[in-house]
């Protein structure tokens, strides 16, 4: 499922670690390219795209929409379940608008037709841990250690900010640097922790 508001890889990576590509886990199956979903719905997608947005663009240019759910789920069952299972867990996804898109490229043998010059979305899949891609995907494992690794992360940095605070002279001033408040350090762990807050960061 992409979010082409933040699916780069190097938005998604812990800070003070840097994206060396993904490794090849891929079984060539083309299930993810005959599945692809957005959290924008597709009229917002379209909109995106009329606004001059780059990655809408890109990505209404490679995946063509479905009629419908089921015409989905007549091609890529399994996934269309696992994603509509995902979508009714979330706050921000109303599973009325969602819509299912399939590559245009993408050959009957399952493989991508323009590898060489696939999108960005593409090279990227899956952006991180909580991309919901096909059972039994190749980057099942993969996944999953994203998903410890960025707990982790999102929990040292909020350990630090909490010691930072118990450390402060006087409960509002930086105990590090006097030019910053505590209100600054909690807005900026929020911001950092803000595209997490979906896939349960607040909790972590």
């Amino acid at each position: 499922m992409y979010d082409l508001n933040y699916y780069g890889t190097e938005a998604l990576v812990a800070e003070g670690e840097e994206s060396a590509g993904l490794p090849d886990f891929c079984h060539k199956c083309g299930r993810c390219c005959r599945s692809a979903t957005t959290y924008a719905p597709y009229k917002e997608l379209k909109e995106m795209a009329e606004r001059g947005e780059k990655e809408a663009i890109e990505f209404l240019s490679i995946f063509q929409p479905y009629e419908s759910i089921e015409a989905a789920r007549m091609v890529v069952p399994e996934q269309v379940e696992q994603v509509l299972k995902e979508a009714e867990t979330s706050d921000d996804l109303d599973v009325s608008e969602m819509t299912f898109y399939h590559c245009r490229y993408v050959t009957p043998e399952g493989l991508c037709g323009i590898y060489e010059k696939r999108p960005r979305c593409c090279q990227e899949a899956p952006a991180h841990g909580w991309s919901v891609m096909p059972p039994e995907c190749g980057f099942e494992g993969w996944q999953f250690q994203q998903r410890e690794k960025q707990k982790r992360w999102i929990r040292d940095l909020k350990t630090s900010a909490y010691i930072l605070a118990q450390m402060s002279p006087d409960g509002v001033t930086h105990p590090l640097r006097p030019e910053t408040t505590l209100q600054d350090l909690r807005e900026m762990v929020e911001a950092k922790i803000k595209p997490w807050k979906r896939f349960g960061a607040d909790y972590w």
